[in-house]
This record gives C-alpha cells, sequence and structure tokens, in this order.
C-alpha cells in the first residue's frame, strides 16, 4: 500500500487509465474454475526497486506450503514490469497495476496474462470495481473507466492533483487526491463520483497528502492521509458514505491498514527511526482493542503491506527489510501468533487472498 508516495521512491533512488454508456450496468461476474495448484492460496505483488524493471508475483500455496518466486515470468515468458502498485481480484480475473511501467495488467487467475492495457504518461496506481467495471486512479490526475469484459478503456473523468486510493461506497466512487508529487502543496481532497454520469459530484476536504482507502459494511470509507512528511503529522479519517462528511479524525500516524471484520488492522513505520507498530481498532467502538497486535514476539523489519483472509481471520504481513533484498511474508493467526513465514521478491506491497470459498 503508497509509496507511501515519495519516502520509499526517495529511500530507493538513494540505496541503488467509448463504448457501452456506464448507465448500463452489468451484474456481477460469476467466478470461473481455477486451476488446482492456485485455488487456495495468496498472491503477493513485489514492487520491486523504482527504475530497475523488476516487479515481480509470487505465489504461496496454503496447501502444499510450496511457493512460486516469479509466476508471471514462468507464465508469460516475460517480465511483469516496473514498480508493482496493485493487485486485485474482479470476477474470473486479476488486475495489476505496475505504476512506473504505465500498464495494466488483466490476467488469469494462474497468473497468465490475457491482455496488458498501455496507459502512457497517466502513472497508474491503484484498481476498484463496480457493476461491470474497472477504475484506476493515474498521478497524472484522471480515473480511468475499464470495461472488463471488453478489457477496452471506455471512459476518464480529471479527479484531482495526483489520484491516489479508490473504493466503492453506497454506490459511488471516492477517490484520494493525494498530491504526493507536488511537494510541498500536497492535496487534501476527496473526490466523490457518480459511477453512472462518471462525473465528480463533491469534493470531501479530508487533510493533506491523502492516501489508500478502504470502505466498511457499504456506509463508511476509512483513508489514510500523510502529512508532509515532517510538521504536519500522518492521521486516519472516517467519512460517512451517506452524508459525504468526514464523520470522525483519529490521532493515529496511520500508515497502512486492512479492515476485517469490525477491525482495522493498523500499522505506521517512520522512515526516520525505523521504528514501527502493528495495532487493531474496533471500528464498533472506535477504540484499540490491540496495542500490539503481535503476541509472540515476532519482530518485523519494515512492515510494507497487510491483508487478512476473510474466512478465518488469518493476517498477513509484509517485510520490505531494507527495500534492496527479497522480503519476506509472515502469517498470523488473528490472536497475533505466528503460523509461518516466507520468503518473497523486493518490496512485497500487495497480497490477495485466493480460496473458492473467499470467491463463492
Amino acid at each position: 500500500m503508497r509509496k507511501r508516495i515519495l519516502l520509499p521512491y526517495l529511500l530507493i533512488l538513494l540505496v541503488g487509465i467509448i463504448g457501452l454508456s456506464s448507465s448500463c450496468h452489468r451484474p456481477e461476474p460469476e467466478p470461473q474454475p481455477v486451476p488446482d495448484s492456485f485455488a487456495n492460496g495468496i498472491f503477493i505483488l513485489n514492487e520491486g526497486v523504482f527504475q530497475m524493471n523488476n516487479s515481480t508475483l509470487s505465489y504461496y500455496n496454503f496447501e502444499t506450503g510450496e511457493i512460486t518466486q516469479d509466476l508471471f515470468l514462468q507464465q508469460n515468458g516475460r517480465g511483469l514490469g516496473d514498480t508493482g502498485n496493485d493487485l486485485q481480484r474482479y470476477g474470473s480475473k486479476m488486475y495489476c497495476v505496475v505504476n512506473n511501467s504505465n500498464t495494466l495488467e488483466i490476467l488469469k487467475m494462474d497468473g497468465t496474462s490475457l491482455k496488458a492495457i498501455p496507459m502512457t504518461g497517466k502513472q497508474p496506481r491503484y484498481v476498484a470495481f463496480y457493476e461491470g467495471k474497472a477504475y484506476v486512479t493515474c498521478f497524472d490526475g484522471d480515473v480511468v473507466r475499464i470495461d472488463t469484459a471488453t478489457m477496452e478503456i471506455d471512459g476518464t473523468v480529471h479527479s484531482g492533483l495526483n489520484p491516489e486510493g479508490i473504493c466503492v461506497c453506497n454506490g459511488k466512487l471516492y477517490v484520494s487526491n493525494s498530491g504526493g508529487l507536488n511537494n510541498p502543496d500536497y492535496g487534501h481532497t476527496v473526490s466523490v463520483i457518480d459511477p453512472d454520469s462518471f462525473t465528480v459530484i463533491k469534493e470531501i476536504e479530508v487533510g493533506i497528502n491523502p492516501g489508500i482507502m478502504q470502505s466498511y459494511r457499504d456506509n463508511y470509507v476509512y483513508l489514510v492521509t500523510r502529512g508532509d512528511y515532517g510538521s504536519v503529522p500522518y492521521n486516519f479519517v472516517k467519512i460517512d458514505a451517506n452524508t459525504d462528511e468526514v464523520a470522525k479524525t483519529y490521532d493515529m500516524a496511520v500508515l497502512n491498514f486492512y479492515i476485517w471484520d469490525h477491525f482495522a488492522y493498523i500499522y505506521h513505520y517512520d522512515f526516520t527511526t525505523f521504528e514501527s507498530w502493528i495495532k487493531v481498532l474496533d471500528l464498533n467502538t472506535d477504540e484499540i482493542s490491540s496495542e500490539n497486535f503481535i503476541t509472540d514476539g515476532t519482530k518485523i523489519e519494515t512492515p510494507y503491506g497487510i491483508c487478512v483472509n476473510p474466512l478465518n481471520g488469518d493476517v498477513f504481513i509484509s517485510d520490505a527489510l531494507n527495500f534492496t533484498v527479497s522480503g519476506k511474508i509472515y502469517w498470523f493467526n488473528n490472536q497475533g501468533q505466528l503460523k509461518q513465514s516466507f520468503n518473497v521478491g523486493i518490496n512485497p506491497g500487495h497480497m490477495l487472498i485466493n480460496s473458492p470459498a473467499v470467491f463463492s
């Protein structure tokens, strides 16, 4: 989850988005059979090192414990590209955003490429889905709409300054306008987009440098604001999707998070002191339910991504280590006890659980 806009880019350099009308809504796509070897496990998108063209896709099989370290290369005979930035599933396909290569890769659930959509000069960031469409935020200021059936771009809307995070809530798109490439004049709004007209219908003031976001029970949107990496601190923000107003700003320096059930698993990493914490926020009570998620003493050097298995609450946390070597995935149960760990590629930032029960 980022790049955490500029900081990891800088650290890495220092060490080495018109066919059918959008008003024609399609039903949700039906999942298709997945090869047995990829039917129960986790995909990991490894960002690689910025400008080194070494993003990779790993896959870990829950049943066998086997890991494929460069699945995309194995399946397609070519590299994934430069700086993989998001990985999501919709229907029977995966969508992989490759930021610095200006590409959206659409994949089968075994890692085979169906189509690489060029997005030259747009610097795509994150992808979300709604009624047969994929929506990709781009650092050139746009949100690009793609028909998931034809796999063609069919619309573009301007959102704001360097759009970053995106999610769907209450039948609307929410996009964080980070301004992350415009330091010190960061963005400070979330755009609300009506998917029917594909127009911006409101701007919400949330705080400077807003980033990743996630919807909760189709009523709220949670997001991170990262400040100016100096005097203005990180914050965690809650938007009411019924009123499209900020409902609460939490005085917590959240860098990244993942919502499961009524909990937000939140973490922070300080790029100056190299210190981090991982906590659990109860969204029903707005209180921290666990000050330290990890309960068995496991140490994570540089937390870089997080996801939760919706079936059992198992938590996966990635470790980027020093940003230039192979990273690591830590697999915990929902009590914060380590179940397994395994090595993956460089800068593992994005994870996707793949299980028949999850997508049935």
